[in-house]
């Protein structure tokens, strides 16, 4: 069973089902406990977020619901009625499961569907909060790009004072 830190100001995590929890339920379990573990900024989304969302596998009709109390996280078997609803095929929700895909991306190719029936902010939580960034999985293009433009701007910035060096230098 997922269990986390309280003295952290971190919600406890906890499978409603326990150890007979599927394995949907124990994967977004953990992964959220993770999270909230190692990122202090999903802590406080996860602390102010009140609600529920249920995710659901549209091709293993499979359904758990992720119940945000403030203190506590409960991840159920099943969709709570009145939930939040973020859908898709097995294999997109196990990508953003796991950090993979990105819930706007997702949301904005169709690759998943959403149906907010309370808070809207709660689905952009919850997305934040099963978030991975992308340098956990040792994505280092954005770094690659950054290094990029700043050594592109060294260049650029030696030539243009090259330039006016050599012109004050004739002048």
């Amino acid at each position: 069973m997922v269990e986390s830190d309280l003295t952290s100001g971190q919600p406890n995590v906890r499978l409603e089902a326990g150890d007979d929890a599927s394995g949907f339920a124990t994967m977004i379990g953990d992964l959220i406990a993770d999270n909230l573990r190692d990122y202090a900024g999903r802590r406080r989304v996860a602390r102010l977020a009140k609600g529920d969302v249920v995710l659901s596998a549209t091709d293993k009709t499979a359904e758990i619901t992720i119940s945000f109390l403030g203190d506590e996280i409960v991840v159920r078997e099943g969709a709570v009625p009145g939930g939040s609803l973020l859908a898709g095929p097995w294999v997109e929700m196990a990508k953003l499961c796991s950090g993979r895909l990105n819930p706007v991306r997702a949301l904005a190719s169709g690759a998943l569907n959403v149906e907010v029936r309370n808070q809207p902010a709660l689905i952009a939580a919850t997305g934040y909060v099963m978030s991975v960034p992308p340098s956990y999985y040792g994505d280092t293009s954005r770094r690659r790009n950054v290094a990029i433009a700043i050594g592109a701007t060294a260049v650029v910035g030696a030539a243009v004072g090259g330039v006016v060096w050599y012109r004050h230098s004739r002048g």
